[in-house]
């Protein structure tokens, strides 16, 4: 069987890349063969586009593909990869693989017009595959195409990386208000007097330049930005840090959630989109209602206080994602699904 991947380079920033550079590295069944084709690039967006639109049906026929995987996101995301979808041949099953953490807030704002384009597209392809049962409710909402859970999945470091001594708490990916960034702010502030050696250290990219005038305006001194760093990096960030802080409004399942709780990190993020499929409330790490700057401000003075809490939600975290987030069983759900809808 031949599968063609489309989406963002797999040195790309984000986690759409990431998962394409996990299928790079570990998806090895001598069955099926699995290439490669970016549709996007952060550096030469209408490039990258316009190349894959002229290389795709020669991959497709050259290689004998049988199932086009797209990964798709919102905005121009979805809509680089209806174009495509078009040009596909009818011979061949199309997935696409909806990491959207802004889906229903794309379509609900959308006119009507490219709201029945969008239904159009979504009931013109073979499968969609959600990250999480909320988003799989929605989608069935608005599609009538069959729709698969494949949670998003990680590697594990071979021990737990996690440090009760540390004083440090991160958070990994794109800064900005969909993440909750201005809100951690307000919490740094709420605990520093109590916490006065506890630093926040925001990893990524997005609105930095408004954070850090934020920061600098308000005097805020338990808060700096560490800017992006890859996935190396990341590990040894993670040896010297207590908690994964990430206050979404609005998520698919993050990447950095998951590979934060496979180094044995606890999390404090919200109860959106496919989160609550990996965090237990008072389990394996702590989820709040997005906005709730008192109850997260409580939350962590609670953890912080706490080492036997903070031990056993590090055990959990890990234990979560040996059991239920495993590359081994991740890849092995996609070696089944590519078999189903081939036959």
């Amino acid at each position: 069987m031949n599968i063609l991947m489309v989406g963002p380079g797999s040195d790309e920033k984000g986690g759409i890349a990431t998962v394409i550079a996990n299928f790079k590295q570990f998806y090895q069944f001598s069955n099926h063969h699995v290439f490669f084709l970016s549709s996007w690039s952060e550096k030469a967006t209408k490039r990258t586009s316009i190349y894959a639109f002229f290389q795709l049906r020669r991959i497709i026929r050259e290689k004998q593909i049988d199932i086009v995987h797209f990964h798709v996101a919102q905005k121009g995301s979805f809509f680089r990869k209806a174009l495509l979808a078009k040009i596909v041949p009818k011979q061949c099953q199309i997935i696409f693989h909806m990491h959207a953490s802004q889906f229903d807030l794309f379509y609900e704002k959308s006119h009507s017009i490219v709201q029945r384009m969008i239904r159009k597209t979504l009931n013109d392809v073979n499968q969609l595959v959600v990250l999480g049962d909320n988003w799989a409710n929605f989608y069935r909402s608005i599609t009538t195409t069959p729709i698969s859970i494949i949670q998003n999945a990680v590697s594990i470091p071979e021990k737990s990386l996690f440090n009760l001594k540390s004083k440090k708490i991160v958070t990994f990916g794109r800064i900005g208000q969909r993440k909750g960034s201005y809100d951690l702010l307000e919490i740094a502030k709420n605990i520093q007097n109590s916490f006065p050696d506890v630093q926040f250290v925001l990893y990524g990219d997005g609105e930095v330049e408004k954070i850090a005038e934020k920061i600098e305006e308000e005097g805020i001194q338990n808060v700096c930005l560490g800017g992006w760093i890859n996935k190396v990096t990341q590990q040894e960030v993670l040896k010297d840090t207590i908690l994964h802080f990430l206050p979404s409004y609005h998520e698919g399942l993050p990447m950095a959630i998951l590979e934060s709780m496979a180094a044995g990190i606890p999390n404090l993020t919200t109860n959106v989109g496919g989160i609550l499929e990996a965090v237990h409330h008072e389990k394996n790490g702590m989820v709040a209602n997005p906005g709730s700057i008192n109850e997260m401000t409580q939350m962590i003075q609670q953890f912080l206080e706490d080492e036997a809490r903070q031990l056993t939600y590090s055990l959990q975290a890990r234990k979560t994602i040996e059991t239920q987030f495993s590359m081994n069983h991740y890849l092995t759900q996609w070696y089944q699904f590519y078999n189903r809808i081939s036959k």
